[in-house]
């Protein structure tokens, strides 16, 4: 079943987008080695973790041990160490 012209305009539209915004699934589609689209892909967040994670603890240190401003950089890197751990799971639906 041969397709319509304007069934045909749309399937090259759609393969210039996903050229476009996922560069990398196109490439993997064209040579015939496909890869996970962008949404599939797992991040490697482990470092940014450990990152945000001790400087949460560097902050409470230097809260625990009176330095000016220590409560609020101890209440910073928690909220960054929470932010960047659930960043990390991504939405999974």
């Amino acid at each position: 079943m041969a397709l319509g012209p304007e069934d045909e305009s749309r399937l090259a539209e759609l393969a210039e987008r996903t050229r476009a915004q996922d560069p990398r699934f196109a490439r993997g589609l064209g040579a015939g080695e496909p890869q996970p689209p962008a949404e599939y892909r797992v991040r490697r967040t482990g470092w940014r973790i450990a990152l945000a994670l001790t400087g949460c603890a560097v902050a409470l240190f230097l809260f625990s041990v009176g330095a000016p401003g220590g409560g609020f950089l101890a209440a910073l890197g928690a909220v960054l160490a929470l932010v960047t751990i659930g960043d990390g799971f991504g939405n999974r639906t």
